[in-house]
């Protein structure tokens, strides 16, 4: 018998061997690639998306029964190929069974895990609906076995880790230290003493002074133009598809993030909007978007009508493109006003109270507690280009407003004799 003759027989079976190992090493990278936001429009489905949703309910059990299963497979194949070698030795054929041994090994690992893997990784969304119906039905068949895998697993653990414990959570001295140790300067540690301290602030700043009101973006509504796209990247990155009305917004499709393969399928990459009272602060809308993994929160007033939105980005750039004024008042001591140069250039979103004490004035009493905000109150309408008012013995000017509807306001000293609002 020719060593042709000897192997024929084994190949069948090696392929279906290295068909299923296929399937759940790229079940695996598939399922555990997904992104929130994969997982939010896979819910959408409903056959497809509850499914994979209780796969990763357990992500344990998961892998243990996607391993389990891999291993039984490799055992199987690896078998196969010994027995296959042996017989090949036996009629005289060593060095081919040498060769039949590397070229199996080189297959199963290109066929069975590199190149599932690596399609599975890059279309995460469509192969987790491919697998999620027969995963489901493998799983469920070692189910019973898989407690005891378990609990072979945790006296493993038990046995080699047996001093782990779980850290503790940190406190806000063990940042600030952290930040004194590993800062490189005295003016790095500042700044990051001044980002923290703006974090904090958040809580003080309601979120309807710094959305994006109304006017100030379109709803588009599908199928959408190219013009469409260049206009949500001229508007913040950000496409707002409507459901039909004038104002109601049933999803944001973020543009700046999309893949190539994603543009062929946008309605797949939209995301519903957070919806938030305007009433509330914007600490906890960046709270509510970060636990929740969304960038675009709907703002609405009291009876339920969006007025406005107001993304990740908006409070991250606010946050680090404020200028630095809090840090030159905190230096100065309590008897002495901070010196001021005027006219003096801030952003809008700087809390009002943080403008006041530097100008060593009364603070706002009102809800409204950024500068644009008390603009918004003085003036009664949302600040533009132009706008003027008195506060304080001092003059706040509207001089820049941004597409995204930002605002630079400089502020200057009313002259003596001069009154203020």
């Amino acid at each position: 018998m020719t060593a042709a003759e000897e192997i024929l027989p084994w190949l069948p079976a090696m392929l279906l061997l290295i068909l299923s190992s296929a399937f759940f090493s790229g079940s695996e990278a598939a399922l555990f690639s997904l992104q929130p936001q994969d997982r939010r429009r896979l819910k959408a489905r409903k056959v497809d998306g509850p499914r994979i949703e209780r796969l990763l309910l357990d992500p344990e059990r998961l892998l243990s029964a996607v391993l389990f299963w891999n291993l039984i497979i490799n055992m199987a194949y690896f078998g196969i190929v010994s027995i296959a070698g042996k017989r090949l030795e036996s009629i005289g054929e060593a060095s081919f069974a040498v060769g039949f041994t590397l070229f199996s090994l080189l297959m199963i690992i290109f066929f069975s895990e590199m190149l599932p893997k690596s399609l599975a990784v890059k279309n995460p969304t469509t192969f987790a609906v491919w697998v999620a119906r027969p995963l489901a039905i493998s799983i469920r068949i070692v189910s019973p076995g898989l407690p005891l895998l378990k609990f072979a697993n945790r006296v493993a653990q038990r046995i080699i880790w047996p001093a782990f414990q779980p850290e503790r959570e940190l406190e806000i001295e063990d940042i600030d230290r952290a930040i004194r140790l590993s800062a490189p300067d005295a003016a790095f540690a500042d700044r990051e003493r001044l980002l923290l301290r703006r974090l904090v602030s958040l809580a003080d700043v309601r979120v309807d002074e710094w959305m994006r009101p109304r006017s100030e973006y379109q709803i588009h509504q599908f199928p959408l133009s190219s013009e469409a796209l260049q206009t949500a990247i001229d508007e913040g990155g950000y496409l707002f598809i409507g459901d039909g009305s004038e104002d109601e917004i049933s999803g944001a499709i973020a543009v700046r993030w999309l893949r190539p393969s994603q543009m062929d399928d946008l309605a797949g990459a939209m995301e519903a909007p957070l919806i938030v009272p305007w009433s509330t602060n914007v600490a906890n809308v960046f709270d509510e978007l970060c636990r929740e993994n969304r960038d675009i929160a709907a703002v609405v007033n009291e009876y339920g009508e969006i007025i406005g939105v107001i993304s990740i980005d908006d409070v991250l750039e606010s946050m680090v493109t404020q200028p630095d004024l809090a840090a030159s008042s905190d230096d100065s001591s309590p008897d002495s006003p901070p010196e001021v140069a005027f006219p003096l250039r801030i952003d809008g979103s700087m809390s009002a109270r943080e403008l006041a004490i530097l100008l060593n004035v009364e603070p706002p009493t009102g809800r409204n507690v950024t500068v644009a905000g008390l603009i918004q109150t003085l003036t009664r309408r949302i600040p533009r280009l132009g706008d003027l008012c008195d506060w304080n013995d001092h003059r706040l000017e509207v001089v820049e407003e941004s597409e995204k509807g930002k605002v630079e306001i400089e502020v200057t000293q009313n002259k003596a004799g001069e009154s203020g609002a």
